[in-house]
């Protein structure tokens, strides 16, 4: 038995998965939860339940494509805007705007579908938090070898569309014309195309080489009925060392 932090309803699952539902009402996921928990913890030093977050206005935040029923309720509490790389209102983590503008970001299952070179991504990541702000981040990992790129020498590219499925077409920085088959999309077709299987020790290098202070793997919390495989925890990013509630 455990408690949904998003919905409130008392919940007994068999399996705690991170991908698969498992609170009957609302229908949330491990990794659904870990946000709203490590949210919590980062910013007020405890873990509440998100009906509970007190309003403060003053803290300034942005997700990249938040779960909505997370969203709305962060929106109410925080000057927060849920936003999508594809659609309005749309935010490009690759050529942001802003630095040092807001006190935390979510970015949870987006660094994956980013087009390379990824590190970009990681360093305006951490250009757009303010100093002692935090990303609750997350991405799916492999525990051994080296982040694999899918397409490594993307330059001028689009989706095509054909009898047969997509097709991504590629023309090289060089000139010569690539085709890519055989593409993995994660939960229907366009800005979720899979660029790269991230490796832990890769991951971990990208955040390191943007500048993150602190790297705070995800624990399991049991009330929350939050349990993670091992593999592809959760992770705080903090630019510059500090713990302390805003």
């Amino acid at each position: 038995m455990f408690a949904c932090n998003i919905c409130g309803s008392n919940c007994d699952a068999e399996k705690l998965e991170r991908e698969t539902p498992s609170c009957q009402n609302c229908g949330s996921n491990v990794r659904f939860r870990w946000i709203v928990h490590a949210l919590s913890t980062a910013l007020f030093g405890q873990s509440l339940p998100l009906n509970e977050f007190p309003e403060r206005k003053d803290i300034r935040a942005i997700g990249l494509s938040d779960p909505e029923p997370i969203a709305a309720v962060l929106a109410q509490r925080f000057d927060y805007l849920n936003t999508t790389y594809h659609r309005r209102p749309r935010f490009d983590i690759t050529d942001p705007k802003e630095q040092d503008a807001f006190h935390f970001v979510i970015a949870s299952e987006v660094f994956e579908h980013v087009a390379p070179p990824v590190q970009r991504a990681f360093d305006n990541l951490h250009r757009i938090l303010k100093p002692g702000g935090f990303a609750i981040f997350s991405t799916p990992t492999e525990p051994d070898g080296d982040t694999v790129e899918h397409f490594p020498s993307l330059f001028d590219w689009q989706l095509v569309r054909l009898t047969t499925g997509p097709v991504l077409l590629n023309r090289n920085r060089d000139g010569k014309l690539e085709t890519y088959e055989d593409l993995h999309f994660h939960g229907g077709e366009g800005s979720t195309l899979e660029m790269r299987v991230f490796s832990e020790q890769g991951l971990l290098a990208n955040c390191k080489a943007a500048g993150f202070d602190s790297i705070e793997q995800a624990e399991d919390y049991e009330p929350w009925g939050i349990r993670w495989e091992p593999w592809a925890r959760g992770l705080i990013l903090r630019k510059g060392i500090s713990s302390k509630a805003l």
